[in-house]
């Protein structure tokens, strides 16, 4: 019996020791500040005005419109042929007429026409005995750098003859012989026009190669007439 109050003493003291070393966990209320009852005053909501509120300002206009955007529009690209300048010689005025015609209808540039309508005087190297002869002279003028010439092949009285060109006075003719002999050439003259030898020369610019095929055509249908090229 003794024992057992013993126990029981030991089982107290225990339990009061443990109860004394736990922590306080008793949570700490903290006081809201104190409402003075003086102060508080109730206000009827119908007397309320709302306060305005701000009014959105709108946005400036910019004064730069933006600019559109540029709209790159294709060309079309046209290639161009390659493109010379020719000299076409005819030995009378009917044919004059004809390659006059012929241009227009190709639309042709034509830069010069000379005509010998009103010529009167004739620089020229006097007929060969055949037109291959004829011919080779023409090659000695173009190697002496002389271009403006014309070999004639119409049948008539002077079939063979070089026109070096026709003047309206004498005197512009002399100069054109003065100048051809200071270039090397010796056998030209100077005489009066012949009435039956009236040629026409054509200068004609940025001929393209259809228009060439066309004009070579027409032009070996013109007796004695004369195209080359030349320079522009």
């Amino acid at each position: 019996m003794k024992w057992l109050v013993v126990l029981l003493v030991l089982a107290n003291a225990a339990f009061f020791a443990y109860d004394r070393l736990q922590p306080d966990t008793t949570p700490v209320v903290v006081a809201s500040p104190e409402i003075k009852a003086e102060q508080v005053r109730i206000v009827d909501a119908s007397t309320i005005t709302p306060a305005a509120l701000p009014t959105p300002q709108p946005q400036a206009a910019s004064a730069v419109e933006p600019s559109p955007t540029p709209t790159t529009v294709p060309t079309a690209v046209v290639a161009a042929g390659p493109r010379v300048c020719l000299r076409w010689i005819v030995p009378s005025a009917e044919q004059a007429e004809i390659a006059s015609n012929r241009l227009r209808a190709l639309g042709v540039t034509v830069q010069t026409v000379q005509s010998a309508e009103q010529a009167k005087v004739w620089v020229y190297i006097p007929p060969q005995q055949t037109l291959d002869d004829a011919k080779k002279k023409a090659a000695e003028l173009e190697s002496l750098g002389i271009e403006d010439y014309f070999v004639v092949n119409n049948g008539g009285r002077w079939q063979n003859a070089v026109s070096l060109g026709v003047y309206s006075t004498r005197d512009a003719a002399e100069r054109r012989l003065t100048m051809l002999r200071d270039q090397g050439v010796r056998s030209a003259v100077v005489r009066e026009r012949d009435d039956t030898l009236r040629p026409a020369s054509f200068v004609l610019r940025d001929v393209t190669e259809a228009q060439r095929a066309a004009l070579t055509r027409t032009s070996g249908q013109l007796r004695g007439a004369q195209l080359d090229e030349t320079k522009c």
